[in-house]
């Protein structure tokens, strides 16, 4: 069977292919988080954006928005480099898909970047958190979806979580009697 062209992908997994094949030419570092990085490490869920960890260097996002514009995204780009640089996170579209950039200020967001592996994805390889970096992502922010995709982390990597890691973590920014990390002892 052919491989579905551009027209006949969806928007979020055209848009996905094009960020990563752009990231990957650039040699940026980049990781999958949020819901389709919970897809790959334990069940698939509906979600409508992309959130991406992304290490770029100030002075190299000029070019680098400069190639996903040439790519379709859209942004204003003097609001993407001063919203990234002063927040440390962005959004771009595509297609009427929203990516997310954020950049990974705290270690622990610089450890999950850099703990993050490669996947087998629908047109290339793509680097996807890891279950344990995505649960502590998800516990720093700690919605009620969140709180959902951590139980399904859990509960398919069950076998496989470094726990101490995860602890080890969230210790060099919370306290281990934190609401959230006792909530997540308790799943555990």
């Amino acid at each position: 069977m052919a491989e579905p062209t551009d027209d006949q992908r969806d928007p979020l997994s055209s848009a996905l292919d094009d960020l990563v094949e752009v990231l990957a030419r650039a040699g940026i570092a980049y990781a999958l988080i949020g819901g389709l990085a919970t897809g790959f490490r334990a069940r698939p869920r509906y979600t409508k954006d992309i959130d991406l960890l992304v290490d770029v260097p100030q002075v190299a996002l000029p070019a680098l928005l400069d190639r996903l514009h040439d790519r379709g995204f859209t942004f204003d780009a003097r609001q993407v480099i001063e919203e990234f640089t002063r927040h440390h996170m962005a959004a771009l579209w595509r297609d009427g898909v929203r990516v997310d950039v954020l950049k990974p200020v705290l270690p622990a967001y610089r450890h999950v970047l850099e703990r993050a592996v490669i996947e087998p994805g629908p047109a290339s390889p793509i680097r996807v958190a890891t279950a344990e970096g995505l649960i502590l992502l998800k516990l720093l922010a700690f919605r009620l979806q969140d709180q959902t995709d951590i139980e399904a982390l859990l509960a398919a990597n069950r076998d496989t979580l470094d726990l101490d890691w995860i602890r080890h973590e969230w210790e060099s920014v919370f306290t281990a009697d934190d609401p959230r990390m006792l909530w997540l002892r308790d799943q555990v």
